[in-house]
């Protein structure tokens, strides 16, 4: 669900890109980085969830991409390679607006698919949620391989009937703006749809436009999986996404006694993505009665 800032002016909505292991979820967030203006975008990030890794930033579409007066602000996700938990990604859908299902379209992966597209079921219906209501485009990826299936055999087999299915090859670039702008437009009309109330009138969206936020000649990528070198702290605008992630905390190695009485006890406080290592000292005191 999207948030607003009214203070700002801006809501803030969701997309998060999921799929199985090795599809490439990764690489289409790479390139779409690249790919945007850098004046209508946000670092780069990764941090450690559990044992995954979550990637993720946030860009403005230029120009048009707003509801009334009001700017909306994508940040995108997405956990990258396979992911051993569904409270990885439970935690990474939660206040979600769309999802590009990212699927590998090689005739030998579509049990994976499957697989994957029960995984993203579950997952939202711990929200409340269901791939039948929420807005949600099909990328056919890998497409370019001589073994790849239609979109259209590749939604019947899924089951994902009457969703937008697009072919890409995210290795390339090829088709992925397109999968990430129609799912922009899907949002933003179900944002205007809904009747969000920003400052006590309903909002209405306007078309984004591609080109205003594409850089021109800029280079595909051609590696996979190749990410910015960096673990960041969470700014302002990841907060205002993640603030309602509920908080976990993993005790470490290392507990002893230090020489003062005190029991040290190393934490890692995790929340929405982002974890903090600290100490819990506790302090012992033995009375007798």
């Amino acid at each position: 669900m999207a948030l607003v800032n009214h203070a700002k002016k801006e809501i803030n909505a969701k997309i998060v890109y999921f799929g199985a292991g090795e599809t490439g979820k990764a690489t289409n967030l790479n390139f779409i980085f690249k790919k945007l203006k850098p004046d209508f975008r946000g670092q780069f990030k990764s941090m450690h969830v559990q044992e995954s890794r979550m990637l993720f930033f946030d860009f403005l579409p230029a120009g048009q991409g707003n509801l009334g007066d009001y700017t909306v602000r994508f940040h995108v996700y997405t956990v990258q390679g396979d992911v051993p938990k569904d409270s990885t990604w439970k935690m990474v859908l939660k206040g979600v607006d769309g999802v590009v299902f990212v699927a590998d379209s090689s005739r030998a992966r579509q049990a994976e698919n499957r697989s994957a597209v029960d995984r993203l079921r579950t997952c939202l219906l711990a929200h409340g949620l269901s791939p039948d209501e929420l807005p949600l485009v099909l990328q056919c990826n890998k497409s370019d391989r001589t073994d790849a299936i239609s979109p259209q055999e590749l939604q019947k087999s899924l089951g994902l009937g009457g969703l937008s299915a697009m072919p890409a090859t995210a290795a390339n670039g090829k088709g992925v703006l397109e999968c990430l702008f129609t799912l922009v437009k899907q949002v933003l009309k179900r944002l205007r749809e809904g009747g969000l109330e920003l400052s006590g009138e309903t909002a209405e969206s306007q078309t984004v436009s591609e080109d205003e936020v594409v850089a021109a000649g800029t280079q595909p990528l051609t590696s996979v999986d190749v990410l910015p070198p960096a673990e960041s702290v969470a700014t302002a605008s990841d907060q205002a996404v993640i603030e309602n992630f509920a908080p976990s905390v993993e005790i470490l190695e290392g507990v002893h006694l230090a020489e003062d009485g005190r029991l040290q006890i190393p934490l890692t406080v995790s929340r929405g993505g982002i974890s903090h290592r600290m100490t819990l000292n506790l302090v012992i005191s033995l009375e007798s009665e």
